[in-house]
């Protein structure tokens, strides 16, 4: 079978992470993509991912596995209109009068760029300014601990992110008649990646403490100490908590009163650490590991990748395979999902010597027969934030989501506040009130531009309501455990047999096969399995009991980590790689299964429109974690070993890193030697004074935003929006991330009240007023959320 994206040219202007990502996820998929490589060839090319350089005559594992499976050209060799799309990262003076002028595009190609800062801006950025951006975006202002600089994300995290980002628009574009241009920024994909802080800084206008190395409201949780390593155990839940206490052994523990809820738990973590610590202790995480697998409760190991290259789940999903570079084979990931006909085609990395070697394909003639987005309909069965991010993004691009939601249980984001002070002010009197679950600052943030539509799928009469909406749609997107849709009798089979055209995204924590399937995963359990947490971290720190639960909550040994994190050998030596891990607070991995979701949306919609058939497809956050380090999993496979910690350090950059001021503000810096005694003196000056020093000095700096800082930074601007909720009334929230022929996306409607959409959808669906009142009156449609004291 073909690759859903067979007969798709895409031209790849590209260097760096963000654009060549966009190209590899398309490339995986089955597009026939060109790559078009500076003079002086791709930095990343040469790009070491730690301290540790690689052999001369090998390409980077960061090279290799963003860069399988393309063709080189020369750009004198590839007109543009060969392309359906091109992507590439040059900012508007840099295709100002070329081929690639927005003003000069009449819908072939499409142009998608990604840059650091926006396509309006001075310049595009390097890999390097990773850390400025996370800097300005506000999203790791409140990380790392008390009195210690704030952390990095691992990696290149918003390069990757802003990549996915791409890979969605060069789709979604192609559906919209007359787009030209669709640019994204890293900056402004890091808003919606960040939804759940970003709307509590907004709702309640409050700068929040640092995080810590794990939420204490969680505990037990974070990344916890072991025999061999470090495991994440999950605490959200009363289930959660009571299956621990069982396999503690630990006569009362369940009963105690300082422990019987989370609220209870925060205030005694050193006490209840002191209780567990040695049973940790006396268990590897493999072992503790095969307790989820035996219970319900929810836990992760912190996998390094050395540790997934022989994991059993990702082997029995064939996440890894085989890509051939100029000097040998390695593994990495070769698919950023599962689905039939979805072959694992060709994974060689070409030389730079490789060019115009092959030749390309034809330019497709016609348009292929691609209804619009307008035209297309996703049904919704999602909780939390990694489904429901599916359908505001694509909702906002003009798809019609019709949100399914249960009366008992309604959906849980509804109570979800990140902290305990996380309503607003004004909204405080509608405590008492059944309006109280309207206005959850998360909730309506992550569930604008859909219908809601209440129905119980435990019903006969239910499940039938839903297969009348499937009869009528182009997807549904799932992100229920994997035992949910099997048990509610609505398989794959089940739609097709209603609609044989229907496309099924399903996206639990570890997909659907593999030993690992029936497992719940949070996102802290994701950046355990999916090794960010291996990656996470300052470097440097104490190793052993506790080490990471972090000082600044009293659990375990002082961190040896200095108040400034991260800088380069020219003012301190290179750290030695820690043992310390640990997660973070950002929920990210919702944000990057979510992105990659609506990719696997679109690519279904596209294999459906190519064979007039449905397809179903099988994402698992774990998977695409992976994905966004997966220069990890090229170098463990080539060298036999882990990626270092690098904490706020650019790997290969002499001086960068995130330093204190005078003034209590953080200033994140990369540059070279120039700048090295004025990183060791930033105590001395104010924030301000210490960035433009630097800047004078070569170098490059940001002030680090708190997340508040960030909501009100006036260059920010432009990636948020004000909705008007029926209840909450105007209220910010973060764009989707695409600016569309120069103008920014809108949200085209408000988070739904529960209900609210019910009848009218019934309606269409051909129901008389009857039945629908029959329907009502038997639960099985509608209902009426409970005032707060009667619904818990």
């Amino acid at each position: 079978m073909l690759a859903p994206l067979a007969g798709l040219n895409v031209l790849e202007y590209c260097d760096g992470i963000a654009g060549p990502y966009a190209g590899r996820l398309l490339a995986m998929l089955g597009a026939t993509v060109v790559k078009v490589e500076p003079q002086g060839g791709d930095p990343t090319r040469r790009k070491p991912i730690d301290d540790t350089e690689f052999a001369k005559q090998s390409q980077s594992p960061l090279y290799v596995h963003l860069n399988a499976g393309k063709r080189l050209a020369t750009s004198d060799r590839v007109d543009p209109v060969w392309a359906d799309v091109v992507i590439t990262n040059q900012v508007r003076r840099q295709v100002a009068g070329t081929a690639l002028d927005p003003a000069h595009l009449r819908g072939r190609p499409l142009l998608v760029t990604v840059t650091a800062w926006g396509f309006e801006a001075d310049e595009p950025g390097t890999i390097e300014d990773e850390l400025l951006v996370l800097a300005r975006s506000g999203v790791i202002g409140e990380t790392g601990d008390g009195g210690a600089a704030p952390l990095r994300l691992p990696g290149w995290q918003s390069q990757y992110f802003a990549g996915a980002c791409a890979a969605v628009a060069a789709l979604t574009g192609l559906r919209e008649p007359g787009r030209r241009h669709i640019d994204v920024s890293w900056l402004g994909a890091l808003m919606p990646g960040s939804e759940l802080l970003v709307a509590d800084a907004l709702a309640t206008g409050k700068r929040r403490p640092p995080s810590g190395a794990f939420a204490p409201t969680s505990f037990p949780g974070g990344a916890l100490p072991c025999a061999d390593g470090h495991v994440c155990p999950g605490s959200f839940r009363a289930k959660d908590w009571e299956l621990q206490c069982s396999f503690y052994g630990i006569d009362g523990l369940h009963g105690d009163e300082r422990f019987r809820s989370r609220n209870a738990r925060a205030k005694h973590v050193q006490q209840l650490w002191e209780l567990i610590e040695p049973w940790y202790a006396r268990h590897t995480k493999r072992e503790i590991f095969q307790l989820c697998l035996d219970s319900a409760w929810t836990n992760g190991m912190v996998m390094t990748a050395t540790d997934a290259l022989t994991d059993p789940h990702l082997a029995a999903r064939e996440f890894l395979g085989s890509i051939d570079t100029p000097t040998g084979s390695t593994r990495g990931p070769v698919r950023p999902f599962r689905m039939e006909g979805l072959p694992v085609s060709d994974q060689r990395v070409r030389a730079s010597t490789d060019v115009d070697t092959e030749a390309l394909p034809a330019p497709t003639v016609g348009a292929p027969t691609r209804p619009p987005l307008a035209g297309l309909r996703l049904l919704e069965l999602t909780t939390a934030w990694a489904g429901p991010f599916v359908g505001n993004l694509l909702g906002q691009m003009g798809v019609e989501v019709t949100k399914i939601e249960a009366n008992r249980p309604f959906e849980g984001y509804r109570a979800m506040r990140l902290f305990a002070d996380g309503t607003p002010d004004h909204l405080r009197h509608l405590k008492a009130d059944n309006r109280w679950w309207e206005i959850s600052p998360m909730h309506n943030a992550v569930n604008r531009n859909k219908r809601n539509v209440v129905v119980d799928l435990n019903t006969a009469d239910g499940r039938q309501v839903f297969l009348d909406l499937v009869a009528r749609s182009d997807a549904v997107l799932c992100n229920f455990t994997t035992r949910v849709m099997p048990q509610l009798d609505l398989t794959f089979a089940d739609l097709r047999a209603v609609n044989p055209d229907i496309v099924l995204v399903r996206m639990p924590a570890f997909g659907t096969t593999g030993p690992y399937a029936e497992c719940a995963g949070y996102a802290t359990v994701v950046e355990a399995m999916g090794g960010f947490a291996a990656r996470f971290g300052y470097p440097g720190a104490t190793a052993g009991a506790a080490a990471n639960a972090g000082a600044a909550h009293g659990v375990g040994p002082a961190s040896s980590t200095g108040a400034a994190s991260g800088v380069g050998g020219a003012v301190d030596s290179p750290a030695e790689p820690a043992e310390e891990a640990r997660v973070s607070a950002t929920y990210w991995p919702d944000a990057v299964a979510g992105i990659h979701a609506a990719l696997a949306v679109i690519t279904g919609i596209e294999q459906r429109d190519r064979t007039g058939e449905g397809c179903e497809i099988d994402l698992a956050h774990m998977e695409v974690m992976w994905c966004q380090l997966g220069e990890d999993l090229v170098l463990a496979d080539g060298q036999g070993r882990d990626a270092q910690r690098m904490g706020n350090r650019e790997p290969g950059v002499a001086v960068s890193g995130i330093f204190p001021t005078s003034n209590d503000r953080w200033v994140a810096v990369v540059g070279d030697d120039s700048v090295a005694s004025l990183c060791a003196s930033s105590a001395s000056h104010a924030a301000y004074e210490f960035v433009a020093l630097v800047v004078a000095a070569g170098g490059r700096a940001e002030i680090v935003n708190g997340l508040i800082d960030a909501v009100n930074d006036p260059r920010l601007a432009k990636y948020f929006e004000t909705v008007d909720h029926p209840v909450t009334g105007p209220t910010r929230h973060a764009r989707a991330p695409f600016a569309l022929d120069g103008e920014p996306a809108w949200s085209r409607a408000p988070a739904a009240l529960f209900d609210q959409h019910t009848d009218e959808c019934l309606r269409e669906l051909g129901y008389d007023p009857g039945r629908i009142s029959q329907l009502r009156a038997a639960g099985v449609v509608g209902g009426t959320l409970p005032v707060p004291a009667a619904g818990g």
